[in-house]
């Protein structure tokens, strides 16, 4: 159980640190993209590719920590109105869905990943596969922190209770 822990705590850490890292490179990417445009006045071709791929990179890294963090949106009115037993099979049934959304999410994604092994970005001249590599990626991550918040204890997120007072 323990090298379960530490495996685990090592795929949040590194995956933490690659969507920082794909943050803070969108950000400079942008940035520099500004500055060359509005006081060199003179754009760079490869800014906009590059900060359009590593959004939709953190976009799919990062959904796999907001499903951990449970950051994502969800409507909760619906299940909190429900009793307390109905209310787990609605959430289990729901993350069930999800991770079969996400199994196929992976499944063609890894189908469109190799159809596109012949194409190449145009400014930055990389490989297509590395940006729809992506969504494969950023799904079986995802799949992996919903099954850890369904079945390891340390991994599970419990939601603060607000209560609206009129």
């Amino acid at each position: 159980m323990n090298t379960l822990k530490r495996v685990d705590e090592v795929i949040v850490t590194l995956t933490s640190w690659v969507v920082a890292y794909l943050t803070l490179q969108m950000a400079l990417v942008v940035l520099l993209g500004v500055f060359t445009r509005y006081v060199l006045n003179d754009s760079l071709a490869w800014i906009e590719e590059l900060a359009r791929f590593s959004m939709v990179w953190l976009s799919w890294v990062g959904g796999g920590l907001a499903v951990r963090r449970g950051a994502h949106i969800a409507v909760e009115f619906l299940t909190d109105a429900l009793p307390p037993n109905l209310r787990v099979v609605v959430v289990f049934f729901g993350r069930l869905a999800v991770f079969f959304f996400l199994g196929i999410c992976v499944w063609y994604g890894i189908d469109l990943t190799g159809r596109v092994s012949a194409q190449s970005t145009i400014a930055l001249g990389i490989s297509m596969q590395i940006p729809y590599a992506a969504i494969p990626i950023g799904a079986f991550l995802m799949a992996y922190h919903l099954v850890a918040v369904m079945a390891f204890p340390w991994a599970r997120v419990e939601r603060p209770q607000t209560e609206i007072q009129v």
